[in-house]
């Protein structure tokens, strides 16, 4: 037994002496299958980019003023936010028959539109495209367009807006050389059939102001089907029609290509 002078110089001591650690229980779960507290983990989530893409290369078959076989390559790039869209594509197609040339084509085209609102319908757009054709008379044509639009659906599985605007074309050589004003009425969209499907596409007439008899119009089909040997890799077949009013010396009224072949997309 202690007496009392070293109760008395032992209770600071006894005091100030640090707790004895304390630890939270611990979930045997966690400790067999190495599992963490999802509250506590940072979680990142990664936006999604606005800009998409593709490669494409194929084959080609025309229809003018003979059937022929040829190859085709194309390019698009796409920025898509929740007030615009930015599409642009190119396409070349090259056939030859007995050496003779009978499609050397080509086609820029570039469209923008802009909603007034966010989740609003009405918009506006502009677009822009350029051609060259070796073997019709106009050999160069490039077109300009603004005007006003309206969607008709705006979601990830449909796209289609209707518009209509005015504008100007202009042929490098034919019988209607230089500027010429016109209207335009069309129509775009973009439907995301099922899962790995797609089915985009355009529609438009170009008519001429001053002689609005005279037309230009263009119809545009493509589907493409995900393919699954390989990510982002798509089968593609297209067509592209055009028909004119009032063709050139020597042009065909009516102009067909049908392409086929893969796209790679990023």
């Amino acid at each position: 037994m202690m007496d009392p002078l070293s109760l008395l110089l032992a209770a600071p001591l006894v005091a100030t002496a640090p707790a004895p650690p304390t630890t939270s229980p611990v979930d045997p779960a966690s400790l067999v299958l190495g599992i963490q507290d999802d509250a506590d983990a940072d979680v990142v989530v990664e936006e999604k980019s606005p800009w998409s893409g593709s490669l494409g290369l194929g084959l080609t078959l025309s229809r003018t003023t003979t059937n022929t076989l040829g190859f085709n390559f194309g390019a698009s790039a796409t920025r898509m936010d929740v007030m615009s869209n930015w599409n642009s594509s190119f396409k070349y197609i090259y056939n030859e028959d007995d050496d003779v040339v009978q499609d050397n084509f080509l086609i820029a085209q570039s469209e923008y539109d802009r909603l007034f609102s966010e989740g609003g319908a009405w918009n506006w757009f502009g677009q822009t495209s350029y051609q060259y054709n070796e073997t019709e008379s106009y050999r160069q044509r490039f077109k300009a367009f603004g005007g006003l639009g309206y969607f008709l659906s705006r979601t990830d599985e449909l796209s289609w807006n209707l518009k209509g605007g005015v504008g100007a074309s202009w042929d490098e050589r034919s019988r209607l050389e230089g500027w010429s004003a016109r209207s335009l009425l069309g129509t775009n969209w973009n439907w995301a059939i099922s899962d790995g499907i797609g089915f985009e596409g355009n529609a438009s007439i170009e008519n001429k102001l001053e002689d609005f008899e005279s037309y230009f119009a263009v119809l545009e089909l493509k589907v493409n089907v995900a393919l699954k040997a390989m990510d982002n890799l798509n089968l593609y077949v297209s067509l592209r029609d055009e028909y004119n009013s009032d063709p050139g010396p020597g042009d065909s009224w009516n102009s067909l290509w049908v392409t086929m072949g893969f796209t790679y997309g990023f």
